[in-house]
């Protein structure tokens, strides 16, 4: 399902980048800022997948 509405310009910018990656690069301590950044701005259809992201984020730390 799309959002209807227009992504937040620094959810875009987070998600380009991230989507550049590595999952392991996604997951790291560096980019953790970034994601943060992404779930932010995140449009609200998207934040359960983001979620999920995070929950494997918090078992690898």
């Amino acid at each position: 399902m799309q959002s209807k509405l227009k992504a937040h310009p620094k959810f875009i910018e987070a998600m380009q980048k991230l989507s550049a990656m590595s999952e392991e690069e996604r997951l790291s301590d560096e980019n953790k800022e970034l994601f943060e950044q992404a779930m932010r701005y995140a449009p609200l259809d998207i934040q359960p997948k983001l979620a999920a992201i995070q929950r494997k984020y918090d078992v690898l730390h």
